[in-house]
């Protein structure tokens, strides 16, 4: 676990509410129930669905579902899209999720450094506001029309995940808030082409569908919720990307963040004495 990495006293006291939050390689574990079964899950708020191991699927006996292959960063993969789990998570239960049953062997070795046999995404995020303070491992779901102390930015949906706006440099762009992301920033190549960008490495990714190469970058600045961060590395998403950008943990360590999906908002507290 690496929460030095991530001290560091904040604008906002955590309550007596929040849960702990478990943060290894920069992404964030909660205890979840699936069909009643007790597991550790990987909290991401870029997974457009959950998904869950086979073995973990059988324990919970999920019902038959519909084998499709699935395309991800890396390739394809062959999955079971299945209907009516019931997930349980932050206090709050999804009863009749519809969800993806794949073998995680490869993406938690490779990818997640963990043994993972489970992803809440998407659903839980729209169940109602969530805060995540990285700095105090915790994190909290609150009541619907919750106001939270910091910058106020708007979400848009970009192919069934979240944006918010940013500027790199002075270049308006749109970045996905993925909590799963633990490696840092990604930008879409069709904008890193256009703003000129130069390649000044590689470094190997992808996730569902096998690993790959990507090209990195490096950002003369990327500004978010009014923090500015300079000579940030990017890696290069060639594949259809969804959104310009893509934020994970190493950025949004430096905030404490409250993500309203339904209410198509999420705020940003500047935690004290982080960034650039």
């Amino acid at each position: 676990m690496k929460h030095a990495l991530l001290g560091a006293s904040v604008l906002m006291a955590s309550s007596a509410n929040a849960e702990p939050l478990i943060i290894d390689n920069g992404r964030l574990f909660i205890q979840a129930r699936i069909n009643g079964v007790a597991t550790e899950a990987l909290l991401d708020s870029g997974a457009e669905s959950s998904l869950f191991d086979p073995k973990l699927a059988a324990e919970a006996h999920f019902g038959a579902g519909e084998k499709v292959m699935m395309k991800g960063s890396g390739g394809e993969q062959a999955v079971e899209i299945v209907s009516n789990v019931r997930i349980e998570a932050l206090g709050r239960t999804i009863p009749a999720a519809e969800v993806v049953v794949m073998d995680m062997t490869d993406l938690s070795a490779r990818l997640i450094k963990r043994p993972t046999r489970a992803i809440v995404g998407r659903e839980v995020f729209d169940a109602g506001p969530i805060r995540i303070d990285l700095a105090r491992s915790d994190v909290e779901a609150l009541e619907a029309g919750s106001v939270p102390l910091g910058v106020k930015l708007p979400l848009t949906e970009h192919g069934g995940i979240e944006a918010v706006p940013v500027r790199i440099g002075k270049t308006e762009a749109q970045a996905v808030v993925d909590f799963g992301n633990g490696t840092g920033v990604m930008i879409g190549k069709e904008l890193a082409e256009k703003m000129n960008l130069k390649v000044v490495g590689k470094m190997k990714g992808g996730g569902i569908g096998g690993e790959i190469e990507r090209d990195v970058v490096r950002l003369p600045s990327l500004t978010l919720a009014g923090k500015t961060f300079r000579n940030v590395e990017a890696s290069v998403d060639a594949t259809s990307s969804r959104a310009e950008l893509n934020i994970g943990t190493p950025i949004l360590k430096h905030f404490v963040v409250t993500a309203d999906f339904k209410g198509r908002s999420a705020w940003f507290a500047p935690v004290k004495g982080a960034g650039h």
